[in-house]
C-alpha cells in the first residue's frame, strides 16, 4: 500500500513539475536581489520550434525544473513582445543567459535547444564559470 501511494505521488509530482517562471524582467531583478539567486533568462519567440521543444519537453522534466528553480530566478522574454534590456542580445531563439547584479554580470549566451540531461550539464558548466567571474 505504501509503495503504491509513493509511486502515485511521484507520478503526480512528475506531471506537475515545471519551472516557476517570473513573468516580468523587472520582477525577476527584484526577486534576484531578495533571494541572492542569479536570473536565468530565456529569450524565445512564439513560432519557434526549438522554444516549444524546450518548454514542452525539457522544462517539464523534474530534474531540469528542480535545478532551475533551486538555483535561479527564471524569466522568459518573448523576442517579439517583451522589451529586452540592451545587454541581452538574442543570437537566434532560444537564447539563454545567466544574469546577476541587474545586468552588470552576465554569462556568455547559450543558444539553441538540448535534451534535458545535456541541458542541465550545459547550464551547470556555465553557472560554475559564471560564479568564477
Amino acid at each position: 500500500m505504501k509503495k503504491s501511494l509513493l509511486m502515485l505521488l511521484m507520478a503526480v509530482m512528475t506531471l506537475f513539475a515545471d519551472v516557476d517562471w517570473v513573468m516580468d524582467y523587472q520582477d525577476a531583478i527584484s526577486e534576484s536581489k531578495e533571494s541572492g539567486k542569479p536570473i536565468f533568462v530565456m529569450i524565445s519567440r512564439e513560432k519557434c520550434h526549438y522554444c516549444y521543444f524546450m518548454k514542452s519537453q525539457v522544462f517539464t522534466d523534474p530534474k531540469v525544473s528542480a535545478f532551475l528553480n533551486e538555483n535561479f530566478v527564471p524569466v522568459e522574454l518573448d523576442l517579439e513582445n517583451d522589451p529586452l534590456p540592451d545587454y541581452l542580445k538574442p543570437y537566434g531563439t532560444p537564447t539563454f543567459y545567466i544574469v546577476a547584479d541587474g545586468g552588470k554580470r552576465m554569462s556568455r549566451p547559450i543558444v539553441g535547444a538540448a535534451k534535458a540531461d545535456a541541458f542541465v550539464e550545459r547550464i551547470k558548466k556555465e553557472l560554475e564559470a559564471f560564479r568564477k567571474r
